[in-house]
């Protein structure tokens, strides 16, 4: 239980960290093959595989601790987390050692994937999985505010966090969904001191 409060902690750092310092390095207003060919994607997404293995385990911490009051809705929700956090890890682990390398190999395929019409498969698995992971976290945020047993102010900041990226990146670009990510970050920390502290006090 301890490990996992740690690990939701590293993981909710992390977010904040790579979107603060890597995510505004990322080359603008390039083809998308120049962008993932660059040291800066090749860091940013390993991080970001590193934080989302972090809230792999960091969901399960959360599960565990609040399990006997959150019931069935807690269960299911914590099931969508977990896979939903798994599918982002293999996202972002394909972009790390198969994007790259494309990239840098076949630049012109890769920007051929990237611009082409209408809705690919790799798109479709994209949208899959961001689309589990953030139902998933919000039905598992909704589940602590139900439980009392975790600090709720996180949970709120999770949900916050996680409505918040798709309008402020609309409305402001990349800096818009650096501050969602910064406050969705801030609230997997305090989550994971939740979880950290309560183990503690079993212990």
């Amino acid at each position: 239980m301890r490990w996992t409060g740690v690990a939701l902690a590293c993981g909710g750092a992390l977010t904040i960290l790579v979107n603060i310092t890597l995510t505004p390095l990322l080359p603008a207003h390039v083809p998308f093959a120049h962008s993932a060919s660059s040291w800066v994607f090749l860091w940013r997404q390993g991080a970001s595989a590193a934080a989302a293995a972090c809230l792999l385990l960091g969901a399960v911490g959360v599960h565990l601790a609040q399990a006997g009051r959150s019931g069935r809705f807690g269960a299911v929700t914590f099931a969508l987390a977990l896979l939903g956090s798994a599918l982002l890890l293999a996202t972002e682990w394909n972009e790390v050692f198969v994007i790259t390398d494309l990239a840098r190999r076949a630049p012109d395929a890769l920007n051929a994937l990237e611009d082409g019409r209408g809705l690919h498969r790799d798109d479709l698995g994209a949208m899959i999985a961001l689309a589990t992971f953030t139902l998933g976290w919000l039905g598992l945020a909704f589940a602590t505010l139900r439980a009392h047993v975790l600090p709720r102010p996180a949970a709120w900041l999770v949900i916050a966090g996680l409505c918040a990226i798709p309008p402020l990146g609309a409305a402001f670009g990349r800096w818009g969904a650096i501050a969602g990510n910064a406050v969705l970050g801030t609230g997997w920390c305090w989550l994971g001191w939740g979880v950290q502290r309560g183990s503690s006090r079993a212990a």
